[in-house]
């Protein structure tokens, strides 16, 4: 009887450890690894809707420890963003728990074009396919842009920024998050007089300048 009763339990214990084994095995197969930053960027880079939330079953531990740390002066709030090339992959959490990954998406690149500098602000037109948008007008902070940049500045300038890709809803325009920006020529100047006319529109109605 005691052989027997020993025989159940051990039965009955390996039933129990082979279950946990299935369980945990299932449970790693279904995690998916972590991607490289290459990996995603070129998997989500020509996505119809960027902006969409990709079903990922890892965290943001799971990343950092795949990509390293985050770009700290690119970070902003609840978000994170590493640099992948010439792209940023920003990576959006949850508010209420900041491993938890709610999106992940690539950055955006768009031409401005510089207007005019006023009180560390700078106004620039939105430029898209060679084509300046001269009623566009779009607000970016001094902060952005380094000193070299900010010293070949003259109306016309033609700047490509990495952004997220969202425009706040205000006039002049506002970017949601700057990564980069950086001076790649200058306009035509067939297009200078319709830059002039815009910055002096600017200029009176929203700085007060004369």
């Amino acid at each position: 009887m005691k052989n027997s009763a020993k025989a159940i339990v051990v039965k009955i214990m390996v039933t129990v450890l082979i279950i946990s084994m299935a369980c945990a095995f299932s449970a790693c197969k279904k995690r998916s690894k972590v991607p490289t930053k290459e990996e995603f960027l070129k998997e989500h880079i020509n996505d119809s809707d960027p902006h969409g939330v990709k079903k990922l079953d890892f965290n943001r531990e799971d990343l950092i420890k795949a990509w390293g740390e985050p770009d700290a002066d690119k970070s902003r709030g609840s978000s994170y963003v590493w640099k992948c090339g010439d792209k940023f992959i920003i990576v959006g959490a949850a508010p209420d728990d900041p491993n938890k990954i709610e999106e992940m998406y690539v950055s955006f690149t768009q031409e401005l074009v510089y207007l005019f500098s006023n009180a560390s602000i700078i106004y620039v037109s939105a430029r898209q396919d060679g084509v300046t948008d001269y009623h566009n007008c779009i607000m970016v902070e001094e902060m952005y842009f380094d000193k070299e940049t900010l010293a070949s500045l003259e109306i016309g300038t033609i700047l490509e920024i990495e952004f997220d890709g969202y425009f706040l809803e205000t006039y002049p325009g506002q970017l949601s998050n700057l990564y980069s920006v950086k001076a790649t020529g200058k306009v035509d100047e067939s297009e200078m007089p319709a830059l002039q006319e815009q910055e002096k529109y600017i200029r009176e109605k929203y700085t007060g300048e004369q």
